[in-house]
């Protein structure tokens, strides 16, 4: 949990106090006073001096460009994606870009800034298996034609979507795009041969 700081960190089991340097801490195996086993994870934080927020500055001049939200409080900058003016209270700095709360809400949501993202629609993984199911289930072969040309729908229509927060999925869009056609013309060729062409 937080802890104030210059606060001590005290032994769930007899109350005694570690030592309060975060080095101590991280080497820390057993209480000093019980010996009891102890584990501690020291963030970088922990030895950090705290230091007080910017406050809003309140309007001194006539003429003075006003926060879109305070009217009371000085412009400091304007949101990177409205433009509204914003004071030192509203601006959330993210990244070297600064947004007003609504819009850093809306980019949340919309998931336009890529900081801010948790997770993706692994449109690879769904051509992925698109091109699988008819391999690994052979008695669904004669569906290769119909997953194919999804695989290649896919691919086409998300190719210019983010890709994955931790691997290059452009690639394996081009891999799996080449993969589907391959299977959509291996498809083609077999309902020709199963179901068109004339049996004797």
């Amino acid at each position: 949990m937080p802890l104030p700081a210059n606060s001590q960190i005290a032994c769930p089991a007899c109350g005694a106090f570690f030592p309060q340097p975060g080095v101590e801490l991280r080497n820390l195996l057993q209480c000093p006073a019980c010996w009891r086993p102890t584990e501690i994870a020291v963030f970088p934080a922990y030895d950090r001096p705290v230091t007080a927020g910017t406050a809003a500055e309140k309007v001194v001049m006539d003429g003075e460009a006003t926060c879109f939200y305070h009217s009371n409080h000085r412009a400091l900058i304007p949101c990177d994606a409205c433009g509204r003016f914003l004071c030192a209270l509203c601006d959330l700095d993210l990244n070297g870009r600064h947004f007003c709360p609504p819009c850093l809400e809306l980019a949340t949501t919309k998931k336009t800034v890529q900081a801010l993202e948790r997770d993706r629609t692994r449109w690879d993984k769904i051509i992925f298996t698109l091109l699988a199911i008819p391999i690994v289930f052979c008695f669904a072969f004669a569906f290769v034609p119909f997953t194919s040309l999804a695989a290649l729908v896919l691919v086409a229509w998300k190719w210019g979507s983010p890709g994955s927060l931790v691997s290059n999925t452009r690639v394996r869009f081009v891999i799996y795009g080449v993969l589907a056609m391959v299977e959509f013309v291996t498809g083609g060729v077999f309902w020709w041969m199963m179901f068109i062409r004339p049996h004797p």
